[in-house]
């Protein structure tokens, strides 16, 4: 029975760091002006994500610090966090433009095609960021061809994004807390097999 309540106190513990991250991932898109701030809080809430899951005491202080350092490392890719939050918005735009007009099904599904392709070769940049510090042009294109070579790899990654960002759909204040740690355990988790951190 004592071994079921720490098993509990403990995964409450866990999800409390996570609630926490979140906070911190949304401040840090704040911080970067959202448009600017997609690349280093992204890139920040998978490396801190990762260091939550190998260290033992973790606390509140522990969490804002490695975030915020790990997003200070990152903060000079303005440019690229740019283009891929302006490159989602128009394609976002123009989706739910398509839908209330009734435009043809042939750009709804283009829209969708491409905001997919879009969404997956910024999860493989985020995580190829993790990796090595390089250029944002050159994560990006390795991302992009990796996420094209590993469709059995992509596959699950989209689909398990969709489903993140569909909660956004159904309840915004959950969408809030859960979709950081989430897709931080998205990415981390199934391109952990490809491309280990090292």
């Amino acid at each position: 029975m004592c071994r079921i309540g720490t098993k509990i106190v403990s995964w409450t513990v866990q999800i409390y760091h996570f609630i926490v991250l979140a906070g911190y991932f949304w401040l840090g898109i704040l911080k970067g002006l959202i448009l600017y701030g997609v690349v280093p809080a992204c890139v920040s809430v998978i490396k801190t994500y990762e260091d939550i899951k190998v260290t033992d005491e973790v606390d509140e202080k522990f969490i804002k610090k490695r975030f915020f350092d790990y997003y200070r490392d990152y903060d000079h890719y303005k440019v690229l966090s740019f283009v891929m939050s302006l490159g989602v918005l128009l394609l976002m735009s123009l989706f739910m433009l398509s839908l209330a007009r009734g435009v043809s099904l042939i750009l709804v599904v283009v829209c969708i095609y491409f905001l997919l392709l879009l969404v997956g070769a910024m999860s493989y940049t985020f995580y190829h960021l993790t990796l090595k510090k390089e250029s944002g042009r050159l994560a990006f294109s390795k991302g992009f061809v990796v996420m094209i070579k590993e469709l059995k790899t992509t596959v699950p990654l989209l689909i398990a994004v969709v489903v993140l960002i569909g909660v956004l759909y159904y309840n915004l204040v959950l969408f809030l807390v859960v979709f950081p740690a989430g897709y931080a355990a998205v990415v981390s988790g199934i391109l952990h097999e490809k491309m280990p951190l090292s």
